[in-house]
């Protein structure tokens, strides 16, 4: 099954993850594979490496400074580099039997053009039929939306960062 959860809404991330653990607590195996998140600031990292069954790669530069509160918005060529990683890294586990793998922000590196539909389409492919693949990011192209099994979209209604407020350690990271 093909998953896609997608927005502009704050949750995408959190709901795969919750997924992800639903799974583990039916003695699932579980691969996640965090794409254009690197850097050690990731709250989730801390639990998430203790649950039976699951296991975690993250693949990327690191974007946010949490000291500084800011967040490098251009790509760099080795942000690519560290997405080949992770698409390599999700076609390995695609043949070790894992029953879930989410592929957190994959949408948003096709959309930032950090890699191509074509890498996509493959991981598609080559998903055997007992293995549930589960996409996040803003703005799924309609291609996409087309293919998948299930699609949710995460609407913002209202956010703080609109009024100025900083991300919040153990809410946005």
């Amino acid at each position: 099954m093909i998953i896609i959860i997608t927005g502009n809404g704050k949750g995408k991330t959190t709901s795969a993850l919750g997924t992800a653990i639903r799974a583990c607590g039916w003695e699932k195996r579980v691969g996640i594979v965090f794409f254009d998140k690197g850097g050690s600031h990731y709250g989730e990292d801390h639990i998430l490496s203790k649950v039976q069954g699951m296991e975690i790669f993250r693949f990327g530069l690191k974007r946010f400074d949490e000291e500084a509160k800011t967040f490098r918005f251009e790509n760099l060529e080795e942000d690519k580099t560290e997405v080949i990683k992770g698409i390599k890294k999700v076609l390995s586990l695609l043949h070790s039997f894992y029953d879930l793998i989410v592929c957190d922000e994959i949408i948003n590196c096709l959309n930032l053009d950090l890699i191509d539909k074509e890498s996509v389409q493959k991981l598609l492919s080559d998903c055997p039929k007992e293995t549930h693949l589960i996409f996040t990011g803003r703005n799924a192209p309609d291609w996409l939306i087309e293919i998948a099994d299930l699609v949710s979209e995460v609407k913002e209604v209202k956010h703080y960062f609109k009024k100025g407020k900083s991300a919040i350690k153990g809410i946005d990271y």
